[in-house]
């Protein structure tokens, strides 16, 4: 497997319907910009034009809202199963040469350029491990998964979310400390402690 991060791609998973908060969540802003706008930058910066991004609630009013133009746009229309069809969706979008995929999600705004290539940098030195997150004594994404493991991804079904899979495959785990994951975004509440904590630059 070639280790150039050319053939690695970015799936952010921004179809949930945020039933929590009562509005798209992915169009909230912070610093100039909405939560997905700012995944989509931090990605781009990264990978260029390899960020595929997976909308399904509100997604036309997010394509509407967002510019996309940068990027490949994929509407879930399975969204309302869980999010393991949009995990699916993601699998399902890459080129047969991708030799692996950076699971992000829209809801994660501490996770910046910084830590994303942290993940990358890391997965380089043990490319047939699963490079992942790892925050409150548990793992997670953001997590970059080699493209051995496309099929595991595929087999998800339901609710069940990239965690799970992280867990099965916990002998294949390179953890790399990420305390920034640990805040996402699903309530006002939540918000609001970003916006009063987090508000000036990085």
């Amino acid at each position: 497997m070639s280790l150039d991060f050319e053939n690695i791609y970015a799936v952010i998973l921004a179809a949930g319907a945020s039933r929590r908060l009562g509005s798209p969540k992915q169009l909230l802003e912070w610093r100039g910009r909405t939560l997905l706008g700012n995944t989509i930058e931090n990605a781009r910066s990264l990978l260029n034009e390899r960020v595929i991004v997976i909308l399904g609630s509100q997604a036309q009013t997010i394509q509407e809202k967002i510019d996309l133009s940068g990027v490949v746009a994929v509407v879930n229309p399975d969204w309302q199963t869980g999010i393991a069809s949009s995990i699916r969706a993601g699998i399902d979008s890459l080129p047969v040469n991708a030799d692996g995929v950076l699971m992000l999600l829209s809801d994660q705004p501490l996770v910046g350029y910084r830590a994303m290539q942290n993940l990358l940098a890391q997965w380089r030195i043990e490319p047939s491990c699963i490079a992942v997150s790892q925050y409150h004594d548990t793992v997670g994404v953001p997590a970059l998964f080699p493209s051995a493991f496309f099929g595991a991804l595929r087999s998800l079904r339901g609710d069940r979310g990239a965690k799970s899979l992280l867990l099965q495959f916990e002998d294949k785990l390179q953890k790399i400390p990420l305390p920034e994951a640990e805040l996402d975004i699903d309530t006002r509440e939540d918000f609001d402690h970003l916006s009063g904590h987090y508000d000036a630059g990085e």
